[in-house]
């Protein structure tokens, strides 16, 4: 009777998980649906602004030729490196497979290789994982923050922008990396570091768009330093826009895959623990019938047998 309870008790604590497993696949596909469609629209305004900034090489090479080559914002400039930033996207929460341990692996390799040639490395951290990583490698994290309810949101995005770029030129970092996760499907993710600061201008090979050539000319209102400005700091809002619905995106791929097997092992683990609660009731069943059985027949109080045997006999 006690392995019976046992039983019952084990198969309620995995119906509960099952249960728990099943709704945070249900969450995660749903925000994983919503976050794509939030990043294919990106993608099309993207590779359109990237066109553009390539369609302006020669107005840079011009106006710093003529001595205006300031007008970029200095986010073009590149200096002797001496410290470095980056910038960490994990997740607030686990139970989503390898996700947070593959980036932060990115970004230990990143500090030692950076430590190793004598540069400072500062982290800013977005995800209570990477925090915690961080933190136990005696890292140095100078903001840190973690995730709303509905993912990356634009408030997100203007509040980094501005934190890295205030780093970037007060020099407390030359340069400014991202590590973040890379979306190809629910199954496929792969951890990536890519510089946001200096700008890298996209060039021509790397587009994927039309092959028409750019116009020759161009004409700027009210001026190319006002526009060209204003696109140096959209190109870099949309590179962060742009990583963090990828993180995300990867997170919830992550969190509905790891969900879904776990809900198959919690299924073969009830199949076989009912399996093995049926076979001791039956034995339990059989068992209590033997008894009633043999009670009935007289068979099951041999003391009841002898007592009578030795009355006969007187």
């Amino acid at each position: 009777m006690g392995k019976l309870l046992e039983l019952r008790s084990r198969i309620r604590a995995v119906e509960n998980i099952q249960a728990v497993t099943r709704t945070l696949a249900t969450v995660a596909a749903a925000k994983l649906a919503l976050t794509r469609r939030r990043a294919a629209g990106l993608r099309a305004y993207a590779a359109r602004l990237r066109e553009v900034l390539w369609a302006q090489e020669a107005t840079l090479a011009a106006a710093a030729r003529s001595g205006e080559g300031a007008f970029a914002d200095a986010l073009l400039e590149r200096t002797p490196v001496q410290g470095a930033a980056l910038l960490l996207l994990t997740a607030d929460r686990g139970m989503c497979g390898g996700y947070n341990l593959e980036i932060c692996r990115l970004a230990d390799d990143f500090r030692r290789t950076r430590e190793r040639a004598g540069q400072r490395v500062r982290f800013v951290v977005k995800g209570a994982k990477g925090k915690r990583h961080l933190a136990r490698r005696g890292a140095e994290i100078v903001h840190e923050e973690g995730w709303q309810r509905g993912g990356a949101s634009a408030g997100d995005v203007e509040r980094l922008a501005v934190l890295l770029l205030e780093l970037f030129r007060s020099r407390a970092a030359d340069e400014v990396w991202i590590a973040y996760t890379e979306f190809h499907s629910p199954i496929h993710r792969a951890p990536r570091l890519r510089r946001l600061l200096p700008l890298e201008l996209p060039r021509a090979e790397r587009l994927a768009v039309a092959e028409a050539p750019a116009p020759a000319r161009w004409d700027y209102e009210p001026s190319a330093r006002e526009l060209l400005d204003e696109l140096f700091a959209i190109h870099l809002r949309v590179q962060l826009c742009d990583a963090l619905l990828e993180s995300y995106a990867s997170e919830q791929g992550a969190r509905m895959v790891t969900m879904e097997e776990a809900t198959a092992r919690a299924d073969t683990a009830l199949h076989e623990h009912r399996v093995q609660h049926n076979r001791l009731r039956r034995e339990a069943i059989t068992i209590d019938l033997l008894g009633a059985v043999f009670a009935a027949r007289g068979v099951g109080a041999p003391g009841a047998a002898q007592g009578g045997g030795a009355e006969g006999s007187r």
